[in-house]
């Protein structure tokens, strides 16, 4: 796991996974699980959620592992304001953790109400998104917004974000 940032916030933004009380194992193709399109909206599920896990621990290298190698992702605030395009796992996970020193406190990605159309290996997700910010003892909502992701099954039968869109519906 990358370190986190250097803060005084309490709690420390990665707080858990630096105490050993987060140690999410990489995710593995299912074996001897039956096939079929309920598992296969429970696995897209969790990687939503590793998404999740992976911002709000800052650790970088779980983070590109959730998406493919030539993934896109990018923001926008209340459709005014477009952030770059960022291209490929790496520099999606570099641009992600570029924004943790802005973020002294513990953030917490809650994505909810997931809606998931299946197309074989391919599918499309939509989730809200209800970000935390726990600060000095204190929780505040932080940003909320409706993500779409598109995400593939690559070869080794791993569902990954191939392209992520963020419709923020605020920025603090």
């Amino acid at each position: 796991m990358d370190t986190p940032t250097e803060t005084t916030a309490r709690p420390r933004p990665g707080w858990a996974g630096a105490a050993g009380l987060v140690a999410l194992t990489p995710p593995r193709p299912p074996a001897g699980e039956p096939a079929g399109p309920v598992l296969d909206r429970l696995l897209i599920t969790e990687r939503i959620a590793r998404y999740g896990w992976a911002y709000d621990e800052r650790d970088q290298n779980a983070l590109a592992e959730c998406f493919t190698p030539d993934a896109t992702w990018r923001a926008t605030v209340m459709g005014e304001i477009e952030t770059p395009l960022h291209r490929g796992a790496q520099t999606i996970a570099a641009a992600e953790a570029a924004l943790w020193p802005q973020q002294g406190d513990q953030r917490r990605h809650m994505f909810t109400n997931h809606v998931i159309d299946l197309a074989g290996d391919r599918a499309t997700a939509h989730a809200y998104m209800i970000q935390l910010r726990i600060q000095d003892g204190a929780s505040s909502l932080a940003i909320s917004g409706a993500y779409r992701f598109h995400l593939r099954r690559e070869t080794d039968g791993i569902w990954r974000i191939d392209t992520l869109r963020s419709a923020l519906d605020n920025l603090t």
